[in-house]
């Protein structure tokens, strides 16, 4: 597009090699999907879909569906929500959780986000310094990396070890952490691996 007065031009075009498609990690997981032989009539459940209600046996039940239904039709929550999310859910956030913890949570203790990706964004943000670096888990989920290069955050990669189901390697984390390591990543369970890390080991890695 070019600008009609004077000799100034605008650049606005798109890059020629961009699609939606080659920054979605969903992408990998259709393409996946759409090879794979439904010839021997077993059903498939696609555990990349992180809709509960596509499969039956994932369904959420009533009361949480009510509760979303009352929700709207109270008209109560028209308009902006507070940015740390609504006081009440905070409050029900936190007093789930006290429920396995040693210590107590505030409601002020509690960030509500809207989905990982925006967890992952406010987190990394709230990180990034000068000379910071994070570990992350190789393989892990990419969308670390994505947004740690946003912050200008050094990545450095942990392994996770395959034949102790997926456990991180702890020589290895011990290599790479320095002064400026500001956060450690631990996916458990894992993804893209679905590993569950043991308690035991857990606390190893803490």
């Amino acid at each position: 597009m070019e600008c009609e007065r004077g000799q100034t031009k605008w650049q606005f075009r798109q890059k020629s090699s961009f699609t939606a498609g080659n920054l979605a990690v969903r992408a990998v997981v259709n393409k996946v999907m759409e090879n794979v032989d439904n010839s021997n009539g077993k059903p498939i459940i696609a555990l990349g879909n992180g809709d509960p209600s596509k499969f039956s046996c994932f369904r959420i039940s009533e009361r949480a569906e009510d509760a979303i239904v009352s929700a709207v039709r109270s008209a109560k929550y028209n308009g902006y929500a507070f940015s740390a999310g609504m006081p009440c859910a905070r409050s029900a956030i936190a007093e789930y959780l006290n429920k396995d913890l040693p210590y107590k949570l505030s409601p002020d203790d509690v960030y509500a986000t809207i989905g990982c990706s925006q967890a992952i964004e406010i987190l990394l943000s709230v990180l990034a310094r000068p000379g910071a670096n994070i570990l992350l888990p190789r393989p892990g989920y990419p969308y670390y990396e994505a947004r740690a290069a946003l912050s200008k955050l050094e990545v450095r990669h942990f392994n996770l070890v395959p034949e102790r189901g997926w456990e991180v390697d702890l020589d290895n984390v011990y290599a790479l952490a320095d002064e400026n390591t500001v956060a450690m990543v631990i996916i458990n369970p894992g993804n893209p691996c679905g590993n569950v890390l043991s308690y035991p080991h857990l606390k190893k890695v803490r």
